[in-house]
C-alpha cells in the first residue's frame, strides 16, 4: 500500500471514531439507565449530605446549598463514570464494527486503486524488461556470432601452430638424436683418450720408460728400467767409441748407469773400484809362484770386448792411472803376460765425485788427476735426478707411498739447505731410497729419517739445517 493511501485511511478512521463518540455520548445522556443512575446517586448523596450536616451542625442555608451542590456535582460525575463504563463496551463494539466496515471499504477501495496502479506499473516494467531482454538477446546473438568466428580463427591458427610445432618437434628430435650420437661418440673418444692417458700415467709411474739412442747408422740402443736423465748422453758417447768419465755427487746413479749401458749394448759388465792402495795387479794381472798367469776383469773386457767400470777414479793412485793412459789412448795395453790389443767392442766408463782437482769440503780424500788422464775421457756431469730418485724410492715402498714422499721431500729440503749454506754434509738419493726400504719394512717416518738421513750429525749441523735437537724431522 502506498504511503498516501495509508494516510487517507488513517484520517477517515479518526473522523469516523470522533463522530461515533459524539453520538454515543449524546445517547448516553438521554438513556433510562442514566436517569436511574442519577436518581439513585442523588438519593445516596442527599443522605450523605444530611448526615454531614447533622454531624457538622451546618446552620446556614448557603452552606447547605454549597454542600448539596458539591454533593450533586460529585454524584453527577460518578453517575457519568458508571454510565460510561456500562455503555462504553457496547458503544465501542458498535463503533468499532462500523469503523472496521467503513475502513474495510476504504482499504478495499484503496487496495483496488493500488492494485490497478501496481498492475499498470508491472505492465510498464514488464514491457521495459522485455525490451531490455530483446536487446540483450540481440547483443548476445551478435557476441555469439563474433565468438564463433573468433573460435574458428583460433582453431585454424592452433591447427597451423600445431602443425608447425609437430614439424619443429620432428626436427628437434632428429637434431637431438644426431647430437646424442655425437655426444656418445665424443664421450667414447674422451673416455678412450682419458683411459689411454690414465694408463699412460700409470705406466709412467709404475713402469720405467724405455730409453732409445741411435748412434750414426747403427741399430738403435734401447734401455729399460729406471734410468738417469743423462743416460742417453752416456750411450751416445760410448757408441761413438769414446771413454766416459761420469762426475757427480755420491748416490746419483753413476754405477747403475754403467751397468745399464752394458745391458743396452748387450755386453758383459766388469767393474773395479779404485783406491789409493789398489795395486797394478788388479788391472794388469800377475803370475803366481807357480808361474801361472792370473787375469783381471779389465783384461777380460779389454781383450774380449765388454764394458769396464773403473769406479772412484779420483781415489786411485796416480801411478796406476798413468799406466792406464796407454791402454786408453792407443787401445793397446802391456799386461803381465804381454801386449794385448783392445777389442773393437771394448768400452770403459769411469766415475768420480770431483773433476780431478783434489779433495774438497765433502770429498776430502780425493786425488788430483793428471791432465793427461783427464784428456782420455769425455766428461759428463751427473747431477741428482730427483724424478729418478722418487721413482726408485716409491718402487721400494709400494705399500707406503705417502710416507715415502714425505721422506723424499725432507731429503730434498735438507739437500737444498746444505748446498745453500755450503755445509760439509751430504743427502744423496741413496738416503731417500734406503729410507723407503726401511718404511716398507715397517719403520716409521721419523725412524727412517733418523736412522738413514740425518744419522751422526753434529748439533751445529742439525741447527743449521733446521732439525730438531734429537735429529728427527725439520723443526721449521
Amino acid at each position: 500500500m502506498r504511503k498516501s493511501t495509508r494516510t487517507e485511511v488513517r484520517q477517515i478512521a479518526e473522523a469516523m471514531a470522533s463522530e461515533t463518540v459524539m453520538r454515543c455520548a449524546d445517547a448516553l445522556a438521554r438513556s433510562p439507565y442514566a436517569e436511574r443512575t442519577m436518581e439513585t446517586t442523588s438519593r445516596r448523596v442527599a443522605a450523605e449530605v444530611a448526615r454531614t450536616i447533622a454531624d457538622e451542625r451546618v446552620a446556614h442555608a448557603d452552606e447547605i446549598v454549597r454542600a448539596a451542590a458539591a454533593a450533586a456535582k460529585g454524584t453527577a460525575t460518578e453517575t457519568a463514570r458508571q454510565v460510561a463504563e456500562e455503555t462504553s463496551a457496547s458503544l465501542a463494539a458498535e463503533a468499532a464494527a462500523r469503523t472496521l466496515k467503513e475502513s474495510r471499504e476504504v482499504v478495499e477501495e484503496a487496495l483496488g486503486e493500488s492494485r490497478e496502479a501496481v498492475r499498470e506499473t508491472l505492465g510498464t516494467e514488464r514491457r521495459k524488461v522485455a525490451e531490455e531482454l530483446a536487446r540483450t538477446r540481440a547483443e548476445l546473438d551478435e557476441a555469439q556470432e563474433k565468438l564463433t568466428e573468433a573460435l574458428a580463427r583460433n582453431r585454424a591458427e592452433l591447427e597451423d601452430a600445431q602443425g608447425q610445432l609437430t614439424e619443429a618437434l620432428g626436427r628437434t628430435r632428429r637434431e637431438l638424436a644426431e647430437a646424442r650420437e655425437e655426444v656418445l661418440l665424443s664421450a667414447g673418444r674422451f673416455a678412450r683418450d682419458e683411459a689411454v692417458r690414465m694408463v699412460a700415467e700409470t705406466v709412467a709411474e709404475q713402469v720405467p720408460p724405455v730409453v732409445e739412442v741411435r748412434v750414426a747408422e747403427a741399430d738403435p740402443v734401447r734401455v729399460g728400467g729406471h734410468s738417469h736423465v743423462v743416460l742417453p748422453d752416456v750411450l751416445l758417447a760410448l757408441g761413438a767409441g769414446c771413454h766416459v768419465l761420469l762426475v757427480g755427487p755420491a748416490g746419483t746413479g753413476k754405477s747403475m748407469m754403467a751397468r745399464q749401458t752394458a745391458e743396452a749394448f748387450g755386453q758383459e759388465f766388469h767393474a773395479l773400484s779404485l783406491g789409493p792402495t789398489t795395486p797394478m795387479s788388479k788391472i794388469f794381472g800377475y803370475y803366481d809362484a807357480h808361474g801361472q798367469y792370473h787375469g783381471t776383469p779389465f783384461r777380460s773386457a779389454f781383450e774380449h770386448g765388454g764394458l769396464m767400470l773403473l769406479d772412484e777414479l779420483d781415489s786411485g793412485h796416480p801411478g796406476l792411472l798413468a799406466e792406464l793412459n796407454q791402454a786408453l789412448s792407443i787401445r793397446s795395453c802391456a799386461f803381465a803376460d804381454g801386449m794385448v790389443a783392445a777389442h773393437p767392442e771394448f768400452r770403459l766408463i769411469a766415475t768420480a765425485n770431483t773433476y780431478g782437482t783434489g779433495g774438497d769440503r765433502q770429498y776430502v780424500g780425493r786425488q788430483a788427476l793428471d791432465a793427461a788422464t783427464l784428456d782420455r775421457f769425455v766428461v759428463i756431469d751427473v747431477p741428482v735426478d730427483e724424478d729418478l730418485e722418487e721413482r726408485i724410492a716409491l718402487a721400494h715402498a709400494p705399500s707406503r707411498p705417502e710416507d715415502t714422499l714425505r721422506v723424499i721431500e725432507e731429503v730434498r729440503r735438507l739437500r737444498a739447505t746444505a748446498a745453500e749454506k755450503r755445509l760439509p754434509v751430504m743427502f744423496s738419493p741413496r738416503a731417500g731410497i734406503d729410507a723407503a726400504k726401511l718404511l716398507q719394512a715397517g719403520a716409521s717416518v721419523e725412524q727412517a729419517i733418523r736412522w738413514r738421513v740425518v744419522r751422526g750429525m753434529s748439533a751445529a749441523h742439525r741447527s743449521a739445517l733446521g732439525l730438531a735437537a734429537d735429529g728427527g724431522e725439520g723443526a721449521e
